[in-house]
């Protein structure tokens, strides 16, 4: 708890409403525990509402369902940005804006951040991710880069009875960081902090007692002019306080105001700095900017002006004519802001009147629980099962050890009196109610066995399979769709947050339709815009999603396959037909198939081969006439 002498008005503030959020976000919180604890395949049961009674033992045979059905639905591939401009000029404007989130897909960690959300989304519910720009990052050349990160939901708690978060006027981000990094990030000292078991977030051995932690605490708050502001503390400590969190905040001298340069203000000297909101920015150097009724301007760099004597005269050269001199004129612009929360929510199925949607643990817990202890009676019954031997009253067994035991006798009757007794339990009727079990829990989330890559006797034949194989996916359509829009808002915010911060080009590599890698820039200047008035504006007006063949296109091996079948089809030309092999070749050289280059040259020089031999031979000729003509 804060310290309330101590700790600032605002801090406790905010600290009062992220207490109340908490409390009531609890049962959420606690059920996120539960579920991600049946994926680990907890022995714990859950107590039996009819009875009201609670299990006083742990299942010793967990055969764990949850994580076997969930682990069936992981999809490691990332639906790619499809972008369409909602004006005809900004067309090729799209197709760089798409190669460059291409890019960022593999240089921002989305690939690993998708793995983690397909187990986390099934398991709990959903996952947020959060788009940040980092000063730190980015190539040589650049300064910052977008920086993407997954924050599980417990970390996020959202303001009180609010499910929607375009409408929340706060919700809260609880991470947990090193003492060092908090004051590298924000350069406080929380040394004095302390760890406050109630408000770690994070379930790592050994956090809650590693002193060196502590939990910073995020508020992202709509301000009175709708724009988005953030509050960040430790403890009692404020760490950072920004009304306009997406505006530029430049180091200003806290005596005149003027820009610091190395940590002095170049106008008086001082040191002494605060952060301060920049609105425009200045555009020196001529760009082209397309206006919004149609055509371009060229804006800013140098222009001509008269020179003037001291009487503010023109001044004549030796022709009469004015002299001129070059001005560099300066033109403001408003620095772009996207006005959005920078936090994506990805939900597994749509649920009514909640912020996260349906967990697959909570359809199956029934199930998982059933399962739990069919396997533990199974388990009992087996082990205590055996054999038994009978013998007559006075008869002991002899053992030494070897492979053969004695036994002596008295008469020929008394060999009569020597049995074995097996007690072999009966599990057959647990084990057949366990796999009803089992495909009660596959039947609610739409899992057949044919879509785990299991034997299904069911589909007789390739097409009855792949049939089968779809009618489950058409079941889970639903959460792909719901995964399709949450990267689609990613790529939104991530453009909007690079188009708002970015100072310098950013580098773009693709590859052409041949093949071949090809090499562009995209500069935000390309959308800035002048409207009717001749004002200033940022053009962000495109349309933001994802292309359903992204899935196969990054499927190498399956791209290679459906080539394969399109020249057996004769889609290519005539199969055996040199022009045939190029176009071939080229498709699999686009496709990134090995050697396909080396493959593609030397089809090319066989054409070449071939047009070569085709020529006619002519007789050679000298001054215009052949060879071989007497002379006159």
């Amino acid at each position: 708890m804060f310290k309330s002498v101590e700790t600032p008005k605002d801090v406790q503030k905010w600290q009062k409403r992220l207490e109340d959020a908490r409390n009531q976000y609890e049962k959420e919180l606690k059920n996120m525990k539960k579920y991600q604890e049946y994926y680990e395949g907890t022995r714990e049961v859950q107590p039996d509402a009819n009875r009201g009674t609670t299990p006083t033992k742990l299942a010793t045979n967990v055969r764990n369902i949850v994580y076997e059905l969930i682990e069936s639905q992981v999809d490691s591939s990332i639906p790619m940005p499809k972008i369409r401009a909602i004006h005809p000029e900004d067309d090729e404007l799209a197709k760089k804006m798409e190669k460059f989130l291409e890019n960022k897909v593999k240089t921002c960690g989305l690939i690993l951040m998708n793995d983690a959300e397909e187990r986390t989304v099934p398991i709990v519910g959903g996952d947020f991710v959060r788009v940040e720009w980092d000063q730190r990052r980015g190539l040589h050349s650049e300064i910052g880069d977008l920086k993407v990160s997954e924050l599980h939901p417990k970390k996020v708690i959202p303001q009180i009875g609010v499910i929607d978060f375009d409408e929340m006027d706060y919700f809260f981000i609880q991470e947990v960081m090193t003492k060092k990094t908090v004051k590298r990030v924000y350069g406080e000292d929380v040394s004095e902090c302390t760890n406050t078991e109630e408000y770690m977030t994070d379930d790592i051995d050994g956090a809650k007692n590693n002193e060196d932690l502590v939990t910073v605490n995020t508020a992202f708050y709509r301000n009175d002019e709708g724009g988005v502001g953030i509050f960040v503390w430790c403890d009692y400590v404020k760490l950072l306080d920004l009304d306009e969190y997406e505006a530029r905040y430049l180091e200003k001298c806290a005596k005149c105001g003027a820009t610091m340069v190395n940590g002095v203000c170049p106008e008086c000297g001082s040191k002494k700095s605060k952060k301060a909101k920049d609105e425009y920015e200045d555009i020196v150097d001529a760009i082209e900017v397309k206006v919004s009724t149609g055509g371009s301007r060229v804006v800013g760099g140098p222009e001509q002006e008269p020179v003037l004597d001291e009487m503010g005269q023109p001044v004549l050269d030796e022709l009469g004519q004015p002299q001129m001199t070059i001005k560099r004129t300066k033109k403001k612009i408003p620095y772009y802001r996207p006005n959005i929360y920078p936090i994506v929510l990805r939900k597994n199925i749509t649920a009514q009147n909640k912020l996260l949607g349906g967990s697959d643990v909570d359809v199956i817990i029934d199930q998982q629980d059933t399962i739990k202890k069919l396997g533990t009676k199974i388990n009992e019954k087996l082990l205590k099962g055996g054999s038994y031997v009978t013998l007559p009253k006075d008869v002991d067994i002899e053992k030494d050890g070897e492979d053969l035991n004695i036994l002596r006798l008295e008469n020929p009757a008394q060999k009569q009196l020597i049995d074995t007794i097996n007690l072999q339990p009966n599990v057959q009727n647990d084990q057949n109610y366990l796999e009803i079990n089992y495909s009660w829990a596959k039947s609610s989330l739409g899992i057949t066995d044919s879509y785990q890559g299991k034997y299904d006797a069911s589909a007789t034949s390739g097409t009855a399979k792949q049939y089968a194989i779809n009618q489950a996916a058409g079941r889970l359509d639903s959460k792909r769709t719901l995964k399709n829009e949450a990267y689609a808002q990613l790529y939104e915010i991530m453009f909007k947050f690079w188009l708002a911060f970015s100072d310098s080009p950013s580098e773009i590599t693709s590859t052409n339709s041949d093949g071949s890698a090809m090499h562009d820039q995209l500069d935000r200047k390309e959308f800035l815009r002048l409207d009717a008035a001749g004002e200033f504006y940022w053009d962000d007006e495109f349309i933001f999603e994802t292309d359903p063949t992204s899935t196969l296109m990054q499927n190498r091996e399956a791209m290679w396959n459906q080539t394969d079948m399109k020249l057996q089809s004769g889609a290519f030309g005539p199969v055996g037909d040199l022009e045939t092999a190029r176009a071939y070749w080229t498709i699999m050289k686009a496709n990134g198939y090995p050697n396909a280059s080396v493959i593609l040259n030397l089809v090319e020089e066989r054409i070449e081969q071939q047009k070569a031999m085709a020529q006619p031979q002519l007789p050679e000729m000298e001054g215009g006439m052949p060879s071989d003509l007497p002379l006159m």
